[in-house]
């Protein structure tokens, strides 16, 4: 299976990081509809290049904003998906353990 380079995996992490820096300075000013725009691409981008945890959780917010609204709370996302940018295992088992990680989070 052949992988990115080692210098385009680097600017898609740092593109990833931006978007994921941008959701969470512009969260409260944009649309229901534009945050769930946005954290789709996060999305897209992320299961591209098979980066699970990132995708997987990225599409639970997607989810829980179109259930939730403005009152899903986007800080436990925002934190989980940064982790997830920088973790070594990028496996289904590891994405499942991220975002149940985001409910432990919301429970407090």
């Amino acid at each position: 299976m052949a992988t990115a380079a080692p210098a385009e995996s680097m600017t898609i992490a740092a593109e990833l990081q931006a978007r994921i820096d941008q959701l969470a300075r512009d969260s409260r000013m944009l649309s229901v509809g534009e945050l769930c725009r946005r954290v789709d691409a996060v999305r897209n981008i992320a299961a591209a290049r098979r980066l699970l945890p990132l995708a997987r959780l990225a599409g639970s917010l997607r989810d829980a904003l179109a259930e939730g609204g403005r009152g899903t709370p986007m800080t436990p996302w925002i934190e989980a998906m940064r982790e997830s940018l920088g973790h070594d295992a990028q496996d289904e088992a590891t994405a499942r353990a991220f975002v149940a990680s985001v409910g432990v989070r919301l429970a407090g």
